[in-house]
């Protein structure tokens, strides 16, 4: 900032603060004090609502719309001289193209001088499945719980017990469930989730719990096994 003795060289003021040449006043009215991206994209699985940043998924955190928002403002670019701004975003809406639009309104203060100023940012939507949704339609898989009863049938109850431990996490790792006339078998995607739900359970609960390994082969120079967690309630 300098002051005394100079002058706006746009509005002539003087004995002001400058921002370089310019008063507070002529420098909000001439700069643009934020910036956006016009247009951004972005990849979500059209069965989940799982997004996909910096190259992984991600999962959802509330609708796409207050998801994007989230984005929107996060890519907000400040001129350096803002002290203090407060984002409004409009009702998002939809173009012939499908392409849907937020419009922004950005307000806020340069040395005591406001500014308001309107954006509008156009996002393309790209559906896809995610890589768990890839492998849940083909009942991929790491490992399988085999949950039995030591009594012979397993029951509906010792089936919703076991299932009461599940997280969302669990829950959606899940690839398959096939009902036996023994019992219940449980495909997991990721054998470290399978294995840490066991783990769980079998901390809380009395139960007799086997490891086997099944389908093994060499895969590319390494052992390649589905687990088998076998557990008897």
């Amino acid at each position: 900032m300098e002051m005394g003795g100079k002058f706006c060289v746009m509005c002539g003021k003087e004995d002001v603060k400058l921002i370089g040449r310019l008063c507070p006043s002529c420098y909000v009215k001439s700069r643009e004090m934020v910036r956006v991206p016009r247009s951004m994209s972005i990849t979500v699985c059209r069965i989940c609502g799982s997004r996909k940043l910096k190259g992984k998924w991600v999962a959802p955190r509330g609708d796409i719309s207050s998801s994007l928002e989230e984005e929107i403002i996060s890519a907000l670019e400040l001129d350096e001289h803002v002290q203090e701004y407060h984002v409004d975003v409009g009702q998002m809406w939809s173009d012939t193209h499908g392409n849907s639009h937020f419009p922004l309104r950005i307000s806020g203060s340069v040395e005591g001088e406001r500014f308001d100023e309107t954006k509008d940012v156009t996002v393309k939507v790209e559906s896809t499945l995610c890589d768990s949704c890839v492998k849940r339609r083909g009942k991929y898989y790491e490992a399988i719980i085999q949950l039995r009863s030591r009594e012979g049938n397993l029951g509906l109850d010792e089936k919703r017990f076991f299932e009461s431990f599940f997280s969302r996490e669990d829950a959606e790792n899940l690839s398959d469930v096939v009902e036996l006339r023994e019992g219940v078998d449980y495909y997991f995607i990721n054998r470290t989730v399978a294995k840490r739900l066991v783990a769980k359970f079998a901390s809380e609960v009395k139960v007799e719990m086997k490891e086997s390994y099944q389908r093994e082969r060499i895969k590319r120079g390494k052992r390649d096994a589905k687990l088998v967690i076998s557990l008897r309630l």
